[in-house]
């Protein structure tokens, strides 16, 4: 497999999250949110107690937003991604100031790109035929994932469509750049889903 789940759980550190607001508010929840947001829109995290020292490049909140800093932001427009990235203010829970700049990384591209013939996943039968026969159903619960890598072409960062997965994925060169600037990124294969 050449693609890597972005994970927001990193050895040694634990679990990076926190909770996100934006300026101007959102009127809906932020999962809801399918169109870019309005130009001007900047977001403020307040990170979990837990969190002492955010030293990693990318991260995750409770409110489904995800977060890359400006090093990460840089690797990515590079590689054209077509990604909103909204300016972010990140401070640990007690209101200091992180030393790093991060970015909300918003409406990364979705691709349709999972192998419903060789993943393994609830009702199966089920949701492969909606494929053919809309409405497609959401794929709920994955035990392993196989992609349609012939589909996937340039992109280097992006989300799986009709699959209830929230983490992006990144192609292994990309993720080989990454290393290559030393970025502290925790990744794992996509393949097998632990529970």
């Amino acid at each position: 497999m050449n693609y890597y789940f972005l994970e927001s759980q990193y050895t040694r550190r634990g679990f990076i999250s926190g909770g996100t607001t934006f300026t101007p508010q959102l009127e809906m929840n932020y999962v809801a949110v399918e169109n870019p947001l309005p130009e001007g829109t900047t977001a403020e995290v307040e990170l979990l107690s837990s969190v002492r020292n955010l030293n990693v490049d990318y991260f995750e909140t409770i409110t489904g937003t995800r977060h890359v800093s400006d090093r990460f932001k840089m690797l990515l427009e590079e590689a054209n991604t077509t990604a909103q990235f909204i300016p972010t203010t990140v401070c640990y829970h007690d209101g200091r100031m992180v030393e790093e700049t991060y970015w909300t990384a918003h409406q990364l591209d979705r691709l349709d790109v999972f192998d419903y013939e060789r993943s393994e996943y609830g009702r199966k039968a089920v949701i492969a035929a909606s494929v053919e026969q809309p409405p497609r159903k959401i794929v709920k619960v994955v035990s392993r994932i196989c992609l349609h890598e012939e589909r996937i072409g340039e992109h280097e960062f992006f989300m799986l469509d009709y699959i209830n997965i929230f983490k992006p994925i990144v192609s292994k060169d990309f993720y080989e750049v990454c290393r290559k600037h030393k970025l502290n990124l925790n990744v794992t294969e996509v393949g097998e889903i632990s529970s």
